[in-house]
């Protein structure tokens, strides 16, 4: 049994249990990613993350016309960058004060989520419509929603970062 069918056993609407599904997934993966990658390579990551959305807004369509090889060309850019940048930009969060592994977690998901948002602006409608409803692909390409899942991350660190040098 998948989990839409669960949760319209409990009176959700399609939609509903499509935005639910997501949460959760989107939930576990921001768990199993932070603590893959762990504490020194969440910034180095999220740091990828904008290189990546830079050289992306550079690219042009007529350069990469197939939304499949522009999602491919963001993925390797972040991931090459990661496996290239060893010690460059490998800036720990601090293990100081209470709430490590929440700070570890919110910034997990919330470069899950800035990911998740390239992603759906590059991939047609029609195609994200398959996996996610209208409201939830609205969270993340709506033009507000944009700015702030890219500006969230680095306001989260700056607030991390203050309140731990304290």
């Amino acid at each position: 049994m998948n989990l839409s069918q669960l949760f319209s056993q409990f009176g959700f609407s399609s939609k509903m249990t499509m935005d639910i599904t997501l949460f959760l997934v989107v939930i576990f993966f921001s768990f199993i990613f932070g603590m893959l990658i762990g504490r020194y390579k969440l910034i180095t990551i999220l740091i990828n993350i904008y290189v990546a959305m830079a050289v992306m807004g550079a690219v042009s369509t007529k350069i990469l016309p197939d939304y499949s090889y522009r999602l491919l060309l963001f993925f390797a850019i972040i991931i090459s960058l990661t496996i290239l940048s060893k010690k460059m930009f490998e800036l720990p969060i601090s293990t100081g004060g209470k709430g490590f592994f929440l700070r570890v977690f919110v910034m997990s998901f919330l470069e899950i989520m800035l990911m998740l948002s390239v992603v759906f602006e590059i991939i047609p409608k029609k195609i994200a419509f398959n996996y996610i409803s209208s409201n939830s692909y609205g969270y993340f390409t709506d033009g507000n929603f944009v700015l702030f899942w890219t500006i969230i991350p680095l306001i989260f660190l700056f607030a991390i970062n203050k309140k731990i040098s304290r």
